[in-house]
């Protein structure tokens, strides 16, 4: 939860528990205050019912699941996906409050040790943390001391933390669909996840596969202007002379090549053409071979 997130950002500049819990409630209830203003604003123009719900912890949660209810993660409702994510969340705030009340309770009783270390010429000091003298009433609180944050809130913030980024995922791929990988590591990565919220709240909600088919469509429609600007603009791809050399013809007579036929360039020696259509004109004196075989 982003609470404790920004509490243990204060732990490392402030040893004090309350300052660190007093940082940590003030940070969270800014960027809180901006992702129930980003969530109502969607519920309302999307139409929305429970718009209340942006403005209640844990509660809100389950609502980000509502707000991004025309998307599924791999079959999984998004409003499921929410109530999941939301009973993790309740449970690890639970989880962290009676670990910090033990933790407060056994104060008295923690000693530190330290250990020093040499390894290749390099020394290095290591401070660990125990109890003693712990009374048995306070026996519970030991118990969470040693092993509730080790084994418990571990597992928990994991599951959490799963279902976090597919109910981040689900939102972004929701309202702003080119840069949802983006803004979902951020807001894994960093508590900020209501501001970027609230950077998106302005958009309209999308079904990403209907998205999905819309940019290929887009993209195909693109590559088609693209190809036909090419054809008209290449010489190349048609005839310049806006006809077909082997079929076109002035003349309307035809042949077996599909224009007319040629003129018998042997014409005027006699004979007959390639078509068998032009004679010469002039007598016929014979061959002068005629009177050698006379």
């Amino acid at each position: 939860m982003d609470f404790f997130e920004y509490a243990s950002v204060a732990a490392m500049f402030v040893n004090t528990l309350w300052v660190q819990l007093l940082v940590g409630a003030v940070s969270f209830a800014i960027v809180f205050v901006f992702q129930a203003i980003a969530l109502y604003t969607i519920a309302r123009r999307e139409g929305y019912k429970n718009k209340w719900m942006a403005f209640i912890p844990f509660a809100n949660t389950y609502y980000i699941g509502v707000c991004a209810q025309k998307n599924k993660f791999h079959n999984i409702d998004a409003r499921t996906l929410g109530l999941i994510t939301a009973v993790f969340e309740f449970l690890l705030f639970a989880f962290y409050i009676l670990y910090y009340v033990a933790c407060y309770l056994v104060i008295d009783y923690e000693i530190a040790t330290e250990t020093t270390t040499t390894v290749m010429g390099i020394s290095r000091t290591f401070t660990e943390y125990s109890l003693e003298g712990v009374p048995e009433n306070l026996a519970w609180a030991a118990w969470m001391y040693n092993y509730m944050y080790r084994y418990i809130l571990r597992f928990v913030d994991l599951l959490f933390l799963l279902c976090q980024i597919c109910l981040l995922m689900t939102f972004f791929q929701t309202y702003s669909c080119r840069r949802y990988v983006l803004f979902t590591v951020t807001s894994v990565l960093f508590p900020i996840q209501g501001i970027l919220f609230f950077v998106v709240r302005n958009n309209k909600a999308l079904n990403y596969k209907e998205f999905l088919r819309s940019e290929q469509a887009r993209v195909y429609r693109m590559y088609q202007q693209q190809q036909q600007q090419n054809f008209n603009r290449n010489p190349y791809s048609r005839n310049p002379y806006n006809q077909n050399p082997y079929t076109d013809s002035p003349n309307n007579d035809s042949t077996e090549y599909g224009g007319s036929a040629p003129e018998d360039p042997f014409g005027d020696l006699g004979g007959s053409g390639c078509s068998g259509g032009n004679t010469d004109s002039r007598p016929d004196d014979g061959s002068p071979f005629d009177e050698l075989n006379n």
